[in-house]
């Protein structure tokens, strides 16, 4: 039996400021690290416009990825990042053809729109039979899924996933030769500690509640990415967009933010809603710099940040400043300790390691 990743690899260069493909990117080194041996495609890009061209590019890339994967032989195991980085609707039926082959596949899912979308049928009529097409039914095809958390997990088993076929992953691995325990970077160097860093997409169109934070008291944020918008508020310090393999040894704060929506008040709207079950790679980003985190009380790493004891939680920001402030000392250090413990785990891709263990046994 040999042990097999898709190395996918888009024609088209997409902004490096982007932490996008750092999970990607990290999810293949750690699998050349345990073993796996890739097959390295890079699909190329063909603008479509019509329904003909739509169709002709699905069915070529059918044939393409079926001519790839040939030499994969019964008894083998196949690990495929899900969603595929080129769209095909005859997904499924590949791999159902590699099944058929006794070809073990494993998902691993990064985003699933299914989530993000609390009523599909406000989506476009396209939208909505791509997400059944290259989604819904390509989720159902695979032997294995690792999924985020328990929450997702839950997702998918009323989705009438099989539950032996779900394997939680807990959160993101973040590689990184940046060691929080060897640098003062985030020490504090005033005696408070309300510095909250958000990272990320800082455009106003998709982080809405970002034009509220000048009403949060008792908070100093920290803003690092891309999209940023000046818009004069007092308590907010954009800091510039950095690489994702760089800016984990950039963040200068107490504690990381994750928080999305349309509203300071809770995590609302689409990407709101969707923390209920997905794991946001930021996390790991800020645990992985040795930081302490902020993360809504109803997000599914909530339970991630009570267990390990690395950060607190809240429903709406306008409670962030007084925990804050209420926040002693020790208590401060023992969850930037734990931080520090996970950040060892993540840095050694621990948590993949682990999922894949399960998957394989």
């Amino acid at each position: 039996m040999k042990q097999y990743y898709l190395k996918e690899r888009d024609a088209l260069e997409h902004s490096r400021k982007n932490a996008g493909s750092k999970a990607r990117n990290d999810v293949e080194t750690i699998l050349d690290a345990v073993g796996f041996e890739p097959v390295d495609v890079v699909i190329p890009y063909k603008k479509v416009n019509t329904v003909v061209g739509a169709v002709t590019t699905t069915i070529h890339n059918y044939r393409f990825w079926k001519k790839q994967l040939k030499g994969l032989a019964a008894g083998d195991h196949v690990l495929m990042q899900f969603p595929p980085r080129s769209h095909s609707a005859l997904f499924p039926n590949l791999v159902r053809d590699l099944r058929k082959r006794d070809i073990t596949v494993t998902f691993l899912i990064h985003d699933l729109e299914t989530m993000r979308y609390k009523d599909t049928s406000e989506l476009p009529l396209m939208k909505r039979m791509r997400i059944f097409l290259e989604e819904t039914r390509l989720i159902r095809a695979a032997d294995f899924i690792i999924c985020h958390n328990e929450k997702m997990k839950g997702y998918l088993k009323d989705q009438g996933l099989s539950e032996e076929k779900l394997i939680p992953l807990g959160i993101f691995d973040y590689l990184t030769g940046f060691d929080p325990e060897a640098s003062e970077a985030n020490r504090q160097k005033d005696g408070k500690r309300d510095r909250v860093i958000i990272a990320g997409n800082l455009s106003p169109e998709k982080c809405v509640y970002l034009n509220d934070l000048g009403k949060v008291d008792g908070v100093r944020f920290q803003l690092y990415g891309v999209g940023y918008q000046d818009l004069g508020q007092d308590n907010v310090f954009y800091q510039g967009s950095f690489l994702p393999d760089e800016l984990v040894g950039e963040l200068r704060g107490d504690f990381g933010l994750v928080w999305d929506g349309t509203s300071i008040e809770t995590c609302s709207g689409n990407f709101g809603n969707y923390l209920r079950l997905n794991d946001p790679h930021k996390l790991s980003l800020y645990l992985t710099a040795g930081l302490p985190v902020v993360v809504w009380e109803e997000a599914a790493v909530a339970d991630f940040v009570r267990a390990e004891h690395v950060g607190i939680t809240v429903t709406s920001l306008n409670e962030l400043g007084a925990k804050l402030e209420a926040l002693s000392e020790e208590d401060y250090e023992a969850m930037r300790q734990n931080a520090c413990h996970i950040s060892r785990l993540t840095r050694d891709g621990h948590y993949l390691k682990t999922a894949i263990t399960k998957g394989l046994q």
